[in-house]
């Protein structure tokens, strides 16, 4: 799931206002986590984020507003996300202006989603939190998943030296 580790860590920007994007960016310029330097994509719709999300694996966090296109456009995209793309891994944290429209603690129980946040409320020091706390988790979700398929490979490998010793020893036998 984690790719390429020289070109930082993935977080896709989705919102409407080019505003958030700028000062988003702005705000995390020159942050690291683990040595890896935030690396930013940036979608201006729900349809934008699906094409890139098409283009980029191994995105690991995403920064989405709620409100776009639709009243609801973010809380599709999260579902869009989890439901049809099948990804737990990538970490979605909801953003709003207009906390009315997704009260937080519906859309936290309704929607697979990390954390869920005012615009207004965003310091630099409390985006700077919530992001490396999502970017530990997408790490520690990425390294048990990593695992767990080298563990299938080994499994899978471990049958088949067990199947051939078996047909050895039957034909050993049946000679």
């Amino acid at each position: 799931l984690e790719t390429e580790e020289d070109d930082g860590w993935k977080i896709l920007i989705v919102d409407d206002e080019a505003d958030v994007h700028s000062v988003t960016v702005y705000m995390l310029a020159g942050q690291k986590f683990r040595g890896r330097a935030f690396s930013f994509l940036h979608a201006y719709s729900g349809e934008e984020a699906k094409k890139i999300l098409s283009e980029h694996a191994d995105i690991a966090v995403i920064l989405l507003d709620v409100v776009m296109e639709t009243d609801d456009s973010g809380l599709r995209l999260v579902k869009y996300i989890r439901d049809e793309l099948r990804n737990q891994a990538i970490r979605i944290i909801l953003r709003t202006g207009q906390p009315g429209k997704a009260p937080a603690a519906q859309v936290i129980l309704e929607y697979d989603i990390d954390d869920y946040k005012e615009k207004t409320e965003l310091t630099l020091e409390k985006m700077l939190v919530t992001l490396i706390s999502a970017l530990r988790s997408y790490s520690f979700i990425t390294t048990i998943e990593n695992n767990r398929k080298g563990l299938k490979r080994i499994i899978e490998a471990s049958s088949d030296i067990f199947e051939r010793q078996s047909l050895e020893k039957l034909s050993c036998g049946a000679l």
